[in-house]
């Protein structure tokens, strides 16, 4: 079986959609809505409009994967042409580039398109060799950055190591220039096994508030972190999958905040009681949460408070029920994605919510 173990929450992940009164919690899409062609461009968002993947090829990428004797770099190189399969085209701006062990430009910078773009990935190495020149890489696309418009999500994956040469910056200080002139989110997919590596990645993520760290192993056995970033489902659309007839269980309401609060108020604690009693009895499952904000504020003031409201949902169902970090998947939106109108302060009341949706039964 192998490395397509890590492959297997694409095809197994079902959708729930649940919804208090006509709006509908967050939900979890599956690679066969794509491929029947259920989810459209009117049911998606765009939270980012372009992307760029930087591909580690280094040395460091050679080593075996958990139990599955097969090495990260094809591990990972699989997942991204796995994933390719049932991309939307909303008209995302997409980029592919290897910097390590030397940078190339595999897939220029340009509309996304499934199939180009797979020739692209496919192009990628199976066999790991060489330096990780992390911040010559960073340095070659500023030209792509410089060219591109909106918000800009860059896929940087990392074992949190590099190699220095005359003149290198350093990274961090690298990534904050991208975060404050172009910006740029870095969604960082981690393969380090240290703590001064991961400490690392840690100190790239906290540029801004809509970047993170995604664990390796988390990355490619939740899909969710890789479309979050890019698009979320709409507010008010509705889906029905065949995936909606094999379903029976849980409907959740959203938990909804106090302007400028993330704590959680007790009202919600028997909602959160509910999903965390599901979880325990299906351990199979796992969580996707939503955090958002009403338009009070700036975008990243509203990110971060977003994100708290996510975490703290998370954290509940953790210190609660003991439940798993890795069954989390925790994502934030700020005021993107508005249920309601923020005209209002009804509205805005609607907007300040964290969605919740279980995904992962058989």
């Amino acid at each position: 079986m192998k490395h397509k173990l890590a492959l297997t929450a694409l095809g197994s992940v079902l959708m729930i959609a649940f919804f208090t009164t006509s709006v509908m919690a967050a939900e979890i899409l599956t690679i066969e809505d794509f491929k029947q062609q259920v989810v459209t461009e009117e049911h998606l968002v765009k939270t980012a409009d372009n992307a760029v993947f930087l591909f580690d090829g280094s040395s460091s990428m050679g080593k075996m994967f958990q139990d599955t004797n097969t090495p990260k770099i094809k591990i990972l190189r699989d997942f991204l042409i796995e994933r390719n399969m049932y991309f939307p085209n909303i008209g995302h701006n997409f980029g592919l580039y290897e910097y390590a062990p030397k940078f190339k430009e595999v897939y220029a910078m340009q509309p996304y398109d499934r199939q180009r773009f797979g020739e692209a990935l496919n192009q990628l190495p199976e066999e790991a060799s060489g330096p990780t020149l992390l911040a010559r890489g960073l340095e070659k696309i500023e030209p792509v950055l410089q060219g591109l418009s909106g918000r800009t999500v860059v896929f940087l994956i990392s074992d949190g190591t590099y190699s220095t040469y005359k003149g290198s910056k350093y990274p961090v200080l690298k990534a904050q220039e991208y975060a404050d002139k172009y910006n740029v989110c870095f969604n960082i997919i981690g393969t380090a096994d240290t703590p001064e590596a991961k400490n690392f990645l840690e100190e790239i993520a906290a540029v801004n508030q809509c970047s993170r760290v995604i664990p390796f192993e988390t990355y490619i056995s939740r899909p969710e972190y890789n479309s979050g970033a890019l698009y979320v489902v709409k507010s008010g659309a509705k889906l029905v999958t065949l995936s909606d007839q094999k379903v029976v269980g849980l409907k959740t309401d959203n938990i909804q905040f106090a302007w400028d609060v993330d704590k959680i108020d007790p009202v919600f604690h028997a909602e959160l009681d509910q999903i965390g009693s599901f979880m325990q009895s299906h351990p199979e499952s796992y969580a996707v949460i939503d955090g958002y904000a009403d338009n009070t504020g700036t975008e990243e003031y509203n990110l971060r408070l977003s994100r708290r409201r996510a975490e703290n949902v998370a954290n509940y169902l953790m210190n609660g029920f003991n439940i798993a970090s890795d069954r989390l998947v925790m994502l934030w939106y700020g005021q993107a994605n508005p249920i309601a109108s923020n005209n209002s302060e009804e509205g805005r009341a609607l907007n300040r919510r964290v969605e919740i949706a279980i995904g992962g039964l058989k």
